[in-house]
């Protein structure tokens, strides 16, 4: 009897130093965090600088065929039209980052819920102390009402972008030797954020 009690002693000590072992969901928040941070935004180099006055495409202004995201931008509030010269409103100054030549809609990502955390099996390398496989579910930070209307969703073939729905990732975080906290070892992590609108000429 003794040494069965002993026995489930030393078995839940050994589960009790796994679990303190396993990262933390705010470890997991740190090691993520570059990675979530920056503005989404609706970009192209005809955005940088306002007012744009719309030509030939021969010319050196802006051709007329780029009319269709101008006024999707006109539509959402952030631009006036006045004949082919467009100029920004004052939520389109708001929301205009000539940094980013666009828009920009949404501060970052944040991590919704982290679903599990189990003990990574494969080889990372002799730097890699101990790793683990997370999944977790991330979401956009809230989007500004503007980007939410329907002739904005159309300059895109990805609408998720402007949502604010989690999505689900696996990614695989570790303590690497010399390196403190937890880190990001995921080559393939990464978030497609923001929309790049193609520009003719």
């Amino acid at each position: 009897m003794r040494i069965t009690t002993m026995a489930l002693v030393a078995t839940s000590s050994l589960l009790l130093t796994a679990c303190s072992e396993s990262p933390s969901d705010t470890d997991i928040q740190a090691a993520l965090q570059p990675r979530l941070e920056g503005a989404s935004c609706i970009s192209a180099p005809m955005f940088k600088d306002f007012p744009v006055t719309l030509g030939d495409s021969f010319t050196r202004s802006v051709s007329k065929g780029n009319a269709p995201a101008f006024d999707a931008l006109v539509d959402a509030g952030l631009l006036a039209k006045s004949d082919q010269t467009y100029t920004l409103t004052e939520p389109g100054k708001a929301a205009h980052v000539p940094q980013a030549s666009g828009f920009c809609y949404a501060q970052g990502y944040e991590i919704a819920r982290v679903q599990s955390t189990e003990v990574n099996t494969d080889q990372m390398g002799p730097a890699v102390e101990k790793s683990w496989q997370v999944t977790v579910d991330i979401r956009q930070k809230p989007v500004a009402p503007w980007a939410k209307n329907p002739a904005i969703e159309k300059l895109t073939r990805h609408p998720e972008n402007l949502s604010e729905a989690p999505k689900t990732y696996h990614v695989t975080v570790g303590r690497v030797k010399g390196e403190p906290g937890l880190q990001l070892i995921d080559p393939r992590f990464s978030i497609s954020r923001g929309i790049s609108v193609s520009q003719g000429f």
